[in-house]
C-alpha cells in the first residue's frame, strides 16, 4: 500500500473517530492551511493523544506527527505509530530515553520537508493541565532552521492551530478549532548563518506568540470560569439556552481575558466587584444545577410543551432500535468507563476513552456476532454485525435526546416554581452584565488612549 493511501487511511480514521467522539467540532481559519509545500503544523496539547488526531483527521494535513519516544513501549499503539509515519522524539525528561537519536528525527523531518511534506509537532512537549500555553521547546524552530540551512531554501511555513474544548473529559462535547496566519522563518534563517542559537530563540518566541493569538490562557482556572461566564452573559443576547457556537465566543473571551490585568491596574476597586458579582452568580448557577442560558430564557408554558412533546415522539419512534442498541453496546461501554475512571490526569481522561474504545467495542462486536451465529444462524450474526454499530448510533443519539429533556424539563420547573430562587438567579445575572459591559467599554477606551498604546 502506498503511503498517500495510508495516510488517506488515518484520515478517514481521525475523522469517523472525531466525529463520533466530540458532538460538534468547528474550525475557524481552515483557508490560511497552505494547500501544497513544505509546512510545519504547531499546536497546544491539551488533551493526551486526542491532539494529533485534529491535525490528520479535521485539518486534513497528511503530516509526519512527532511523539515521544516512550508511546513505542506500548504494544500495539507502536506497530500503529509505524504504519503512521510518526517520528520519535527522545526527550530529556523520559527515562532511558538516548537524545542522541534526536539527531536522527531531526534529518528525517528534514528530508520530509524537502519533499514538500508537511510535520506536525505539539511544541510545548508534553500534554498538560494548565490553564495557559506551557513555554515552548525549540525543537519546532530547530526543525525548521536546520531544514532551510540543510536542505533550502525550502520556504518552510509555519502554522500555528489552537484547540479550544468545551470539556475536555466529557464524551460527546464540543471543540473548537482555531487556525492562525502562516509563519515565515526567512529572517531567522538569515540569522543564524551567524548566530543559530539566537535565531532558534527567536524563533521559538515568534512561534509562542502565534499560539497564544489561537488559544484561551489565563492565569487560574477560577479565572477561566468566570470569564467565560462573563462572555456568555454579554454575547447571548435574548438567544436563551440554545448554546451559541463557539467560535463566536472565542474572540469575545481573548479580550475579556487580555484586559484583565491592565484593568486590574486602572480601575482594581471595579474589577474586584465585577469578579464578585460573577463568582456569586458562579456559585448560584452550581447550586441549582442550571447553566445561564437557561436562566436567560423565560419560562413559557406552550414552548415547553412544544418541545416536550416533540422530543418525546422522537424518543418513542427510535425506542425499540435505541434499546437494541443499548443492549449490545452496554459491556464495553462499561470496560471503557471503567478504564478511563482509573486515569486521574484531566488531559489524559479523553484518550483513555477514545483509544480503547477502537479496540473494545470491535471485539465486543465480534463477539456477540459469534454468539449469535452459535446460537441462532449465519442470519441472525448477520444482523448483530450490521446492529451493533448502528443501532449502537441511534442508542447514543436517543440518550442524548434523554438527557437534554431531562436537563431543560427540570431547569423549567425550577425556574417557574422556585420564584425567590429564579429572581435571585436572574438579579445576579444583571449584575455581571452591568459590570462585565461598563468595564469592557473602559477597556476599548484605554486602548484607545495615548497612554495604553505606549504601554502596548
Amino acid at each position: 500500500m502506498s503511503r498517500r493511501a495510508i495516510d488517506r487511511f488515518f484520515g478517514w480514521v481521525c475523522r469517523t473517530a472525531l466525529a463520533v467522539f466530540f458532538r460538534r467540532i468547528e474550525v475557524v481559519g481552515r483557508d490560511r492551511l497552505p494547500a501544497t509545500g513544505p509546512r510545519m503544523v504547531v499546536g497546544n496539547h491539551v488533551n493526551g493523544l486526542i491532539d494529533p488526531l485534529f491535525v490528520l483527521g479535521t485539518l486534513g494535513v497528511p503530516a509526519r506527527l512527532l511523539g515521544k519516544s516512550t508511546l513505542w513501549r506500548i504494544p500495539v499503539l507502536a506497530q500503529l505509530m509505524d504504519l503512521a509515519g510518526v517520528l520519535p522524539v527522545y526527550r530529556a525528561m523520559d527515562a532511558g530515553a538516548d537524545r542522541s537519536r534526536n539527531e536522527e528525527t531531526f534529518a528525517r523531518c528534514h528530508d520530509e520537508l524537502a519533499r514538500g511534506g508537511a510535520l506536525s509537532i505539539f511544541p510545548e512537549g508534553t500534554s498538560h493541565d494548565d490553564p495557559r500555553l506551557k513555554p515552548l521547546k525549540t525543537g519546532a524552530a530547530r526543525i525548521a532552521i536546520g531544514a532551510e540551512l540543510a536542505r533550502g531554501p525550502l520556504g518552510v511555513r509555519i502554522v500555528p492551530f489552537g484547540l479550544v474544548f468545551e470539556e475536555r473529559t466529557r464524551f460527546r462535547s464540543r471543540v473548537l478549532v482555531v487556525v492562525g496566519e502562516p509563519l515565515d522563518a526567512a529572517g531567522e534563517v538569515e540569522t543564524a548563518r551567524r548566530d543559530e542559537p539566537a535565531a532558534v530563540r527567536e524563533l521559538t518566541a515568534r512561534i509562542a506568540a502565534a499560539l497564544e493569538r489561537v488559544t484561551l490562557n489565563y492565569d487560574s482556572w477560577e479565572e477561566a470560569r468566570l470569564i467565560e461566564l462573563a462572555a456568555d452573559v454579554l454575547a447571548r443576547g435574548g438567544e436563551g439556552a440554545r448554546r451559541r457556537p463557539l467560535a463566536a465566543e472565542f474572540d469575545l473571551q481573548r479580550r475579556l481575558a487580555d484586559g484583565l490585568d491592565p484593568l486590574r491596574r486602572e480601575l482594581p476597586a471595579e474589577v474586584e466587584r465585577a469578579v464578585a458579582a460573577a463568582r456569586a452568580y458562579e456559585r448560584l448557577l452550581r447550586t441549582t444545577g442550571l447553566t445561564d442560558g437557561q436562566v436567560e430564557a423565560r419560562p413559557d408554558w406552550r414552548a415547553a410543551t412544544g418541545f416536550v412533546g416533540r422530543t418525546l415522539l422522537r424518543l418513542l419512534v427510535a425506542s425499540p432500535v435505541a434499546a437494541l442498541g443499548t443492549l449490545l453496546n452496554v459491556i464495553p461501554w462499561l470496560v471503557v468507563d471503567a478504564i478511563s475512571r482509573r486515569i486521574e490526569e484531566a488531559n489524559q481522561i479523553a484518550t483513555y476513552k477514545l483509544y480503547p474504545s477502537l479496540v473494545v467495542y470491535p471485539v465486543c462486536w465480534g463477539l456477540e456476532t459469534l454468539a449469535a451465529g452459535h446460537w441462532l444462524g449465519c442470519g441472525a450474526a448477520a444482523l448483530v454485525a450490521l446492529a451493533a454499530p448502528l443501532a449502537g448510533w441511534v442508542a447514543l443519539r436517543w440518550h442524548e435526546r434523554r438527557e437534554l429533556l431531562w436537563r431543560e424539563s427540570r431547569a423549567f420547573l425550577v425556574l417557574r416554581n422556585r420564584r425567590r430562587v429564579a429572581a435571585e438567579l436572574r438579579a445576579r445575572r444583571a449584575a455581571v452584565a452591568s459590570s462585565a459591559a461598563a468595564l469592557t467599554e473602559r477597556w476599548r477606551a484605554l486602548q484607545g488612549s495615548p497612554s495604553e498604546s505606549s504601554r502596548a
